[in-house]
């Protein structure tokens, strides 16, 4: 069906588009400032997806609806993070997207219904990124912060090794010692992540992680992207074998 093709189109173009968004991160990552051009990929990936999924909705209602859709418009049918199963199901919502489909089908009807984020395909991402997406934020730019955090690793000769993550320290007394595959950290200090030991025979790292998180859901950028792109091109290329 056409509109079946014009989603995979889209997911084609999503996958080229990919590998130039992780540039742009690393990069802003480096320069520790968010490139507008990061951000208008980002905006631009992520309709691109939402847009797939709404083709693959008209081209349902296309193959088994009738394809007239009056003054109805079609969209792809997603429950909102606080509905239950019992809540989407009993709503309408489905048959509200794309008019006819739950008569027509059913058995589509109980696959979209395991796509959301209750189902047994494991869409959690699916709330938050429909949110993302929603059509009063086509206009603005995705928002995003930018988050730190920093680990402690000490490793000995032999291969053994400890790492402490933010928030977390040791205390040795005078008397105490921490022998660790070779390497040899003495008593009387304190340390964590920011203020590391004094290690006779070893290594000690202080590795900072650094990501971008969206401002509206907290969720880490380009996991979250890589996330929707691979699910979005599960749910569209299911729903034209139906």
């Amino acid at each position: 069906m056409a509109a079946f093709d014009d989603a995979k189109a889209l997911l084609l173009h999503a996958a080229a588009e990919l590998p130039k968004i992780r540039k742009a991160y690393d990069d802003s990552l480096h320069s520790k400032t968010i490139n507008s051009v990061l951000l208008v990929e980002i905006k631009n990936f992520v309709e691109n997806l939402r847009s797939s999924l709404d083709f693959a909705a008209h081209g349902l209602h296309d193959r088994n609806c009738g394809g007239a859709t009056g003054k109805s418009k079609i969209y792809f049918p997603y429950a909102i993070a606080t509905q239950s199963r019992s809540d989407f199901a009993n709503s309408g919502r489905i048959n509200a997207c794309i008019p006819g489909l739950p008569a027509a089908r059913p058995d589509i009807e109980a696959a979209l219904l395991e796509m959301q984020h209750f189902g047994t395909k494991g869409y959690k991402w699916l709330p938050s990124f429909m949110d993302l997406t929603n059509e009063n934020k086509h206009q603005r730019l995705t928002p995003q912060v930018r988050k730190e955090s920093k680990e402690l690793r000490i490793s000995g000769p032999g291969g053994a090794g400890i790492a402490l993550g933010p928030g977390a320290g040791i205390s040795l007394g005078k008397g105490a010692s921490i022998s660790i595959g070779g390497a040899h950290i003495p008593g009387g200090q304190t340390f964590d992540a920011n203020n590391p030991p004094v290690v006779h025979g070893g290594r000690v790292e202080i590795i900072t992680w650094v990501s971008f998180h969206f401002d509206s859901n907290n969720q880490q950028v380009l996991p979250f992207i890589e996330t929707a792109f691979a699910g979005v091109s599960d749910i569209v290329n299911t729903l034209e074998k139906m």
